[in-house]
């Protein structure tokens, strides 16, 4: 059994509870977390792919912003000195 409950395991036996139940108990326990985990790192990989497109949108708004002051470059009149 985990190791933050101390006596628990202790006190299921003493309620009459056989290994099996404590076992499926621990099991129970272990695929929570595990799935706790897979959870966590799906995140972690939604929140590295947001962060790339977010970089790959700036990026893009930079490139287009340049083009646009290039275009009205050319659009205006040249100034005369």
């Amino acid at each position: 059994m985990p190791s933050f409950l101390p006596g628990l395991s202790e006190w299921l036996q003493h309620q009459g509870l056989p290994a099996s139940v404590l076992i499926f108990l621990g099991f129970i326990w272990y695929e929570l977390k595990a799935s706790e985990a897979r959870q966590v790192k799906r995140i972690d990989d939604l929140e590295a792919r947001q962060e790339k497109r977010i970089d790959d949108l700036r990026a893009d708004n930079r490139a287009l912003g340049e083009k646009l002051d290039r275009l009205v470059e050319r659009m205006l009149p040249a100034k005369q000195p």
